[in-house]
């Protein structure tokens, strides 16, 4: 498995490189915990991240079994 932040840079500049395509097999990083954290890390310094959302759920209420899959 590649590190986490190569893999975000690599689906970052494909992307960029390529807007006019649909990327179909991005999922697959959805299943892997270290993603999330640093996606939480990104999510939780941005100043709106205490405010509620239509579930009520904050960024403040990450939980590492969700990023394992488990919740």
């Amino acid at each position: 498995m590649k590190p986490t932040t190569e893999t975000l840079e690599r689906i970052s500049g494909n992307s960029t490189a390529n807007k006019d395509r649909i990327f179909m097999n991005l999922y697959r990083y959805m299943l892997r915990p270290d993603i999330y954290h640093v996606a939480y890390g990104k999510l939780y310094a941005n100043k709106g991240a205490a405010t509620k959302g239509v579930n009520e759920d904050t960024a403040d209420g990450f939980e590492e079994g969700k990023a394992g899959g488990i919740a």
